[in-house]
Order: structure tokens, then sequence, then C-alpha cells
């Protein structure tokens, strides 16, 4: 039985502090960003504001001063002496990537080609786009290797200053992340938490209002509960995971370290195992139990079942989308994409990097070759060869349902030919009859 006592000091689990910097928005908007190097390598943000305002670098590492370097994607060490505005030289050094422009060109926020603001730093993925861009209210942009020589001719002109570099959709999240980092609680228990006295809670843990912890959990060092999250006895949860509110995990359930599992998620139910006897259905024990892999993230309302026996796993890196179903035993390799309202099936094997479009549904025990595609809303009956795309229900490979699909648009004029040869052959079939008659009757 869960225990009746509030998570306080009492019972062992003391609320602990988070050794975090804190940006908290001034009276005109602007936000600053911190790294903060407290000795254990881990570093939060606080950011509070619009995208489009005044923002500040900070970098404190507590009297080590070494603790930043745009080689490893940190910010530059110039940096950090002192509170300055974010300019496009401090997000190429942040980013490593090259420069063109002048450097000193002051960047305030992010921004698509549709809403740019002065200020504001914008990314284009190619060269389609780049006079669009260039057109823009935007002070900056993210661009790619290729458009280099174009951007230094409109620089000449007086265009704007842009940083290259070779996937500008992972710069921008970047920069993204530095203007706008994922804010996070404080650090503690809540005294309306529920925890059992032999649950395991590390370093820097945050429970929030209403969670529920159980017998023999182990939760890791800088874990996030939010509300009203239950974790099942014996059940895992790795360094760093952030779990939303309302998520369950269910019992001996293994989450690993970086995980993200967002709102009313359900992992560890029961698998839909039956077997009919005597007109009835009765229920197979599920017995197995299930394992995420670091990094993986999982969107809100997704089931993922426990295995009958062994293990439903899912590899490390994955990204599941919202309202998937993931039956018993379903083995799914990493890096792989499952889109919303995808539905795999019993034992289904999803190899890595493997990506499932939007309500692809697969039968039981079929293998997904890695690297594979299923186009959205496709009915999975086979298997599905390494690197093919498959469409379709029942789903075939791209190729033939693209053949087929272009057979089927010519079926209203073939049917008219059709029908058109038809009334030409009862023509001539009437006028053979008729000189058969003639014929017969000399």
């Amino acid at each position: 039985m869960p225990s009746t006592q509030p998570a306080t000091a009492s019972n062992g689990h003391a609320s602990r502090a988070r050794t975090a910097a804190n940006a908290r928005g001034s009276t005109n908007g602007s936000t600053s960003l911190h790294a903060s190097a407290n000795g254990s390598g881990r570093t939060a943000a606080h950011a509070r504001g619009s995208t489009n305002v005044s923002t500040s670098l900070h970098a404190s590492a507590n009297g080590s001063g070494n603790g930043n370097s745009s080689e490893n994607g940190s910010l530059p060490p110039e940096v950090g002496a002192q509170t300055r505005l974010a300019t496009i030289g401090d997000i190429a050094a942040f980013l490593n990537a090259e420069l063109i422009g002048n450097a000193e060109t002051p960047i305030t926020g992010v921004t698509n080609i549709e809403s740019a603001v002065p200020g504001a730093i914008l990314f284009i993925e190619n060269e389609r786009l780049l006079k669009a861009a260039l057109d823009s209210s935007a002070s900056a942009i993210i661009a790619p290797h290729e458009v280099a020589a174009r951007v230094r001719r409109a620089e000449r002109r007086g265009g704007k200053p842009a940083v290259l570099t070779g996937n500008p959709r992972l710069a921008f999240a970047k920069v993204m992340e530095l203007f706008q980092p994922q804010p996070m609680p404080e650090a503690g228990i809540h005294p309306t938490a529920v925890i059992e006295p032999d649950a395991h809670i590390g370093e820097d843990v945050t429970i929030r209002e209403g969670c529920y912890v159980g017998h023999h959990v182990h939760i890791g060092d800088g874990a996030v509960l939010y509300p009203h999250v239950v974790v099942g006895d014996g059940a895992q949860i790795g360094d760093a995971s952030i779990l939303y509110p309302s998520v369950i995990i269910n019992h001996h359930v293994h989450i690993g370290r970086r995980v993200r599992i967002h709102s009313g998620s359900v992992l560890g139910g029961d698998g839909f195992g039956y077997v009919m006897d005597a007109g009835k259905h009765h229920k197979v024990p599920q017995v197995g139990t299930v394992i995420i892999e670091d990094d993986v993230e999982i969107g809100a309302n997704v089931c993922i079942d426990r295995a009958t026996m062994g293990a439903t796993r899912v590899g490390a890196g994955t990204k599941i989308d919202n309202l998937v179903q993931v039956a018993h035993n379903v083995q799914i390799g990493r890096n792989c994409i499952l889109c919303g309202q995808v539905g795999l099936s019993g034992s289904v094997i999803v190899e890595d990097g493997a990506v499932l479009a939007g309500q692809v549904g697969a039968r039981d025990h079929v293998k997904i070759g890695k690297r594979a595609t299923v186009g959205a809303q496709s009915g999975l009956m086979t298997d599905v060869p390494e690197g093919e795309f498959f469409f379709g229900t029942p789903a075939i490979a791209h190729r033939s349902y693209m053949k087929m699909e272009a057979a089927s648009r010519k079926l209203p004029a073939t049917t008219r030919q059709l029908r058109a040869l038809e009334r030409q052959v009862k023509l001539l079939q009437a006028q053979m009859d008729a000189l058969r008659e003639n014929s017969e009757a000399k």
C-alpha cells in the first residue's frame, strides 16, 4: 500500500535545490541567457519574454573561468566577462560556423521569412529562398554553404550578414534554444507528493504536486516529475529525464537518461493478450516490461504496452509523436521516427532509422528494415526491406504504387474507349450476321 504521508524531510526525502542560472525578464522585456558550470557539468537556464526582445548572453563559471569553448558548442569565451548584447559574431562562434558580414550586428530574437522584423535572425535551407531572406526585414540569416558566393555579393552591396553551416535547420534550432531555453522548475519535492521510504531519489530532482513514487523506485539525478505523475514499484527513471503532467510509468518499467515523456502517456500497461476457450476470452498474463533507452522523446497520450515476456523496447534517440500505440513485445530501433496515430501490433520489429508517417498501421510480427519509410495511412501486411519506401493499403513498394495510381487515373478514359470499342464490335457483328443471312438466302 502506498504511504499516506507526504514527502517531507521527516520521511527521508528532503527537498534538494537545483543549481541553475535563472534569467528573469526585466520590465522592458530583455532576456538574459546564462551558462552555469557548477562542478557537476549540468547547465540550466530560465528565460522569460518574447522572441523579439533584447537578449544578453552570460557565462558564469563560478570561479573556474574555463568552462566555455566554441569548439564544443558552448558560448565563445569573449561572451562572458560582462553582460552584452548578442551579436551575429557571438552566434557564429557559438555554432562554430563561418560568418560573412559585420560581426557586430545585434541579434535580438529568431523569426521566419513571413514575420521577419529588424533584429531577428532567420534560416533558409536552399538557394530558392535566399532572395526572399535577403529582402526581408531580418537582420541576419543562417544559410547553407552553397549560397556563400551570392551572400558575399549581396553583403558587399550592403546586404545582411549570414552564418554559413552544413545544416541550417539544426543550427537554427540551437539558436532558438539560446533565445528561448526551456524553463525548468526549481528542484525539490512538493509536500503533496507521496514517496515510499525505500525509493531512491537522486540529486537535484524535482517532484511536483500530487506525484506518487512507488517502492524500490530509482529516480536519477536531475529528473523532473511534473504534477500527478505516477511511477510504479521497481521502475527506474534515468538522469535528467522529464515526465510531464499525468504520465504513468507502471511497475518495473525502465526509462533511460534524458528521456522526455509528454502528458497523458502510459508506459507499461498490460499487452493485449487473450486466448479463446469455451467461447470466452481468457487473459494471458503480461509479465514482461518496457525499456526506453536514452534520448527518446515520447509525445502526449502514447501507450507503450509491457511485453508478455521479455521487454517491449524503444531504442536510443527515437522520437514518437502523439497518440501512438505500441503493442506488447514490439522492438523499435535507434533514431526512428513514429508520427501521430501510428499503431504497431504485437512483436513488430522497426529497425534503426526507419520512418513511419502518420496513421500507419502494422500487423503483428511485421519487420520494417533499416532506414525504410512507410507513407501516411498505409496498412502494412508484409515486411518492408531495408531502405525501401512502402505506401498504400495493403502497403506495397512506392514505385509499384505510383504505377498503379497512374494507371488508375486513366481508367475513366480507358473505360470510355472500351465502351466505344464494344459498340463498334457489336456493329461489325450485326453487319457480319446480315451478310451471312443474305448469303444463305441466295
